[in-house]
């Protein structure tokens, strides 16, 4: 209750901001959602992004995620005592999702090497390091990188700059909604993808099919953390010239599917209701 009332407060005192897109910085917007009175959802009618207005700027979000962020569902931002972490290290992670079914659907040989961004204090690094991928993590909350790296073992970066070269793969799982800059956010994997690497990112699903089938689901899906609601059109735009697969599930996708895409093509899967959008592209591949 305390954080949705300075949410609200945050947002009143930017209600009066400029209107534009946050990543072509376009101003023919359409308001197709709105919270509280104050705050709405805009989509973008030159590159299709759903984004919050107001917005709040990086520096804010920055100190934000630093310590503030917490999320009461999931292991996210919670750090385990030692206790808890043991039993979570002999379990391997088994309540998270595995998603190395989808990254050998990709690649024929290991290794292949992986930078997971945000990936908080590194329990899906751990988990990827133990299903033989080469996986460090990035993560912009110092105390829990630091925590990661403590009592996991893992390499977590606090610093794009240090993020190594020539990743096969470029990971981020629900971060990009979370992300002020998202065209700089796109602009710095291809700085750290290999020529014929991969970008993949798992966010909620923004798609009108979505909101047909689940309204309220969808409502709640954008506001105080989820300031972008990215669908398979902005996906589409933002790699328009590149090869893509765009899928939706409700968090299990089939990895036959991702594995048939040649990775030369522009793909878009048939369900577009899904409770969750993957966005596989190559980014550094002109078509």
């Amino acid at each position: 209750m305390r954080r949705k009332l300075k949410y609200l407060i945050r947002t009143f005192s930017n209600f009066n901001q400029k209107k534009y897109c946050p990543y072509c910085k376009g101003i023919n917007l359409e308001k197709i959602d709105s919270k509280f009175i104050i705050t709405s959802l805009y989509n973008c009618q030159d590159c299709h992004l759903n984004h919050r207005h107001p917005k709040d700027s990086p520096k804010w979000l920055e100190k934000f995620y630093q310590k503030e962020y917490k999320i009461d569902t999931h292991i996210m931002t919670y750090l385990p005592s030692d206790e808890e972490l043991e039993i979570l290290k002999k379990e391997g992670f088994n309540k998270l999702r595995s998603i190395h079914s989808y990254i050998d659907s990709l690649f024929q040989s290991k290794p292949v090497n992986i930078i997971d961004y945000g990936c908080s204090w590194g329990y899906n690094v751990f988990k990827l390091q133990k299903s033989g991928f080469n996986a460090v993590g990035y993560e912009v909350s110092k105390p829990r990188a630091n925590f990661g790296q403590e009592k996991l073992g893992v390499q977590i970066y606090t610093k794009e700059s240090d993020i190594p070269m020539d990743q096969d793969l470029f990971l981020s799982s629900h971060v990009i909604e979370h992300l002020a800059d998202l065209s700089s956010f796109i602009s710095f994997s291809k700085t750290r993808i290999k020529g014929n690497g991969i970008f993949m990112a798992f966010c909620p699903n923004g798609n009108k099919e979505y909101r047909n089938r689940e309204q309220d689901i969808w409502h709640g899906s954008w506001g105080d953390l989820h300031v972008n609601l990215l669908d398979v059109e902005f996906a589409k735009e933002v790699f328009k010239n590149n090869p893509y697969l765009i899928l939706s599930g409700d968090w299990i996708f089939n990895p036959e599917e991702i594995k048939v895409w040649d990775g030369i093509s522009q793909k878009v899967g048939k369900k577009l209701d899904g409770k969750e959008l993957l966005i596989i592209a190559k980014p550094n591949v002109d078509l």
